[in-house]
């Protein structure tokens, strides 16, 4: 009988060990309220009239809340917009874990903190980010793009 406990404790712990992977090791993104509304047709807007165009929004300004340091809006194309939230997934409580569109290229977007980027599509393509940009709801109806979580 005693024999039967060694292997069943030995597979118990196989079984804890691999619940555990490197991406537990970062911190997840704290979630924060998002709510925003923006007209297409105003000139605030202009970017989001093109496809790979794209704009970033503050946590608070005239369009609603935006999450917890902002939300970068991408057009895909006349009918797909994406939504992702600015905070760095690498390190997301560090002051300067902001995601920005390149200013050089606009064809991908970086965290000039820890130097991970993003492509169009908020995955990683490089840098030392475990995790995709945050993505929230992104729905169109008419002229009028609303972003929620």
């Amino acid at each position: 009988m005693r024999h039967l406990f060694v292997p069943l404790f030995v597979c118990f712990g196989f079984i804890v060990a691999a619940c555990g992977s490197s991406n537990d090791e970062q911190p997840l993104i704290p979630d924060a309220p998002v709510n925003l509304s923006l007209a297409l047709t105003s000139q605030e807007y202009v970017k989001l009239r093109f496809d790979n165009g794209a704009v970033t929004l503050p946590v608070k300004g005239p369009a609603g809340t935006g999450g917890v340091k902002g939300v970068i809006v991408v057009r895909q194309n006349a009918s797909t917009y994406l939504a992702f939230e600015r905070n760095c997934p690498y390190r997301p409580y560090d002051a300067c874990a902001i995601v920005s569109l390149d200013r050089n290229s606009g064809l991908f977007m970086r965290d000039s903190c820890c130097n991970s980027q993003f492509d169009l599509r908020g995955q990683v393509s490089g840098g030392p980010s475990p995790r995709p940009l945050k993505q929230y709801n992104v729905n169109l109806q008419g002229n009028l793009l609303s972003i929620t979580n």
